[in-house]
């Protein structure tokens, strides 16, 4: 006998849900116990290539109402449904029907479509199971006035349209325990407001990398106080970010974005992005609290670079506070050593009264002048005398995202 047949079903079970659900059928042909344990797996994964044409899409439909009516687990833990271009409304609404019926507990739906547009059905603004819901792509929000989803805590909105702006504030009215929320409206999608007053969010990312014009009305306006991280990226700097209370749980910030913190601890910056040293003077001068800065390198470019500063680096107006009494740990990856990069390395490290710990990752590992930067790394006046200074090579592994 081999050995996975020795398992028990609880856990062969729980291996089968992480395989798309056209690798799960495939497993009924190894043994007589393996012909029926795929139709008890609580997770669905359903994929259709977005390059088949209409009739692959139409024998992939079949499959999935096939497998719906021959799955026998009373409770559906997790349907995906990553669906190409031919993908209809009438198909995605019944076979959210069925989830529902299935008691579904996390719904992840990314489609393309060159129909017409993705409507949610509305008993699924009403059910009260949904705990996970994550939406991207040709789908469009018409939120009804009696939106209640009372178990949901994630949210992602991945490009996705709203109906109008009433909508996207009644889905979130209508989450009262909701604690992570993604927003990407990097196709410039609607609606250009968002206006976000939930006191249960703890997590917030909101993406904007739209480049065609620059609109300043569009903002994003933040009341919650319970939050403990917040991820902004505005590749343009053409929004406005609003915070319309303190927060103080907030531990973690990674910002390319203009804002005030007056209670933030950690902050996280992109080193990648235009006007970056403009926004860490910023960032200093309005977190007063700081205790952790980390210039890291950007996400959503796949080819990792460090971007040398290409004009003069202006220092604070006056010396942030939190450089005199609170920050205590300093981190620059993918430092190049150039003059300017020098000039706020020294500036934080001659007025850091309170800092333990910098260190600085070099990203060019052919640069002939590397024993030379890091010995003038050391060399920069410390304000603190019990700063420990580290230094390393960034490996070339860590030049490309996974």
């Amino acid at each position: 006998m081999d050995m996975i047949s020795t398992l028990s079903d609880d856990l062969l079970l729980k291996i089968l849900s992480s395989l798309p659900t056209k690798a799960i059928v495939s497993t009924m042909l190894l043994s007589k116990r393996w012909k029926f344990i795929w139709t008890m797996v609580p997770t669905l994964d359903f994929q259709n290539d977005f390059e088949s044409s209409k009739d692959d899409y139409a024998r992939f439909r079949q499959h999935v109402y096939l497998f719906m009516v021959l799955h026998k687990s009373p409770l559906l833990e997790t349907l995906k449904l990553r669906l190409g271009w031919h993908s209809t409304n009438d198909d995605i609404t019944t076979w959210i029907k069925i989830a529902v019926a299935r008691r579904v507990r996390k719904l992840k739906i990314h489609c393309y479509s060159d129909d017409d547009d993705i409507f949610l059905p509305s008993c699924l603004y009403t059910y009260n199971n949904l705990e996970v819901l994550k939406l991207g792509n040709s789908i469009v929000l018409d939120v009804p006035e009696d939106v209640r989803l009372p178990s949901l805590k994630t949210l992602h909105l991945l490009c996705v349209e709203f109906r109008n702006e009433e909508s996207a504030r009644r889905l979130l009215s209508g989450c009262p325990l909701l604690e992570e929320f993604v927003l990407d409206k990097s196709e410039n999608v609607s609606p250009p407001c968002f206006y976000l007053e939930v006191p249960s969010l703890q997590r917030l990312s909101i993406l904007d990398t739209y480049r065609e014009g620059n609109d300043s009305d569009v903002k994003v306006v933040i009341k919650t106080p319970s939050l403990r991280y917040l991820n902004v990226v505005d590749k343009c700097d053409s929004g406005l970010l609003f915070l319309s209370e303190n927060m103080p749980d907030m531990v973690v910030a990674n910002i390319q974005h203009r804002v005030e913190f007056n209670l933030l601890v950690h902050l996280e910056l992109c080193s990648s992005v235009e006007k970056w040293c403009e926004l860490l003077n910023w960032m200093l001068e309005s977190s007063p609290k700081l205790k952790v800065l980390k210039l890291n390198k950007c996400k959503p470019h796949r080819f990792v670079y460090a971007k040398h500063i290409e004009y003069p680096w202006g220092k604070p107006s006056s010396v942030p506070e939190c450089l005199l009494f609170h920050l205590n740990t300093f981190e620059w990856n993918f430092y190049n050593g150039c003059r300017e990069e020098k000039k706020m390395v020294a500036y934080i490290l001659r007025h850091a009264k309170r800092l333990k710990s910098a260190k600085i990752s070099l990203w060019d590992l052919d640069c002939e002048d590397e024993p030379h930067i890091f010995t003038e790394w050391r060399s920069f006046h410390r304000a603190s005398k019990l700063c420990q200074l580290l230094s390393e090579r960034e490996p070339r592994s860590n030049w490309y995202e996974s």
